[in-house]
């Protein structure tokens, strides 16, 4: 894995980590980011550069005239922007997740590489609990054992960085149980997929009125995370939260 790679998903996992009490989402002034030289942005760039996403840190700023930062890079590579580019750039503070649109002024080679970006006018914001739920319709199987051929097909409705909710047509387990869960989604434009071992928290059933098969909701935690797979998740979650904040519950 890439120096550039560890250090997205590393600011990913801290921003999926904030510990606020609620979550909201409205519109912020320059000064509530509390830019400070040295912070950590991640810039998603145009796709005709070639790359989606890098993180950058902040050189400086002239209020209301430019952000200065250093320059995009990608595996060990300088993202060749060009005047006027559009930009958006994501933010991460203690409690807050901040976004915002801009575009390259200037890129600076001397004395070192570094770009300069219109100042923002408009910046969106989100205050995060540590265990935010986003909504999601991400397919999934389960079963008791991730090997059993006999694993059922599943969606998960909502998803947290300690659990989820799973809808199935087939019963998998009682409360207090623990099944193994599969499901799939996509990290940065990147196909993952994720087998896990979960507990039972609550289960609903709701038969159909017809005689169809019965709809069951499952509320699983998570039991035992691998670290690169509690990395993932939260960096999943703060991908949504930023990038689709209405599916924020």
């Amino acid at each position: 894995m890439s120096e550039t790679t560890i250090e997205q998903q590393e600011f990913d996992s801290q921003a999926a980590e904030s510990a606020s009490d609620d979550a909201g989402h409205k519109g912020f002034s320059f000064e509530d980011m509390r830019l400070a030289v040295g912070d950590r942005l991640q810039v998603e760039c145009p796709a005709a550069r070639g790359v989606s996403r890098s993180v950058v840190r902040v050189v400086g700023y002239v209020e209301n005239l430019s952000l200065i930062v250093t320059t995009p890079q990608a595996r060990g590579r300088r993202i060749e922007l060009v005047d006027n580019d559009p930009v958006i750039v994501r933010v991460f503070s203690r409690q807050s997740a901040f976004a915002f649109r801009t575009s390259v002024m200037r890129v600076c080679r001397l004395p070192f590489d570094y770009v300069h970006l219109s100042f923002p006018t408009l910046i969106q914001g989100s205050v995060i609990r540590k265990a935010t739920r986003v909504r999601t319709r991400l397919a999934a199987e389960v079963g008791p054992d991730a090997d059993d051929p006999a694993m059922h097909p599943g969606t998960l409705l909502n998803l947290s960085a300690t659990g989820v909710l799973l809808h199935t047509r087939t019963s998998v387990g009682d409360k207090g149980g623990t099944v193994r869960l599969r499901f799939r989604f996509k990290l940065h434009d990147v196909d993952a997929e994720l087998t896990v071992a979960a507990d039972i928290r609550n289960v609903e059933r709701e038969d159909d009125p017809d005689g169809g098969a019965a709809d069951y909701h499952y509320g699983l935690d998570f039991r035992n995370l691998q670290p690169n797979d509690r990395l993932m998740i939260r960096s999943f979650v703060y991908q949504t939260i930023i990038e689709q904040p209405r599916h924020v519950l």
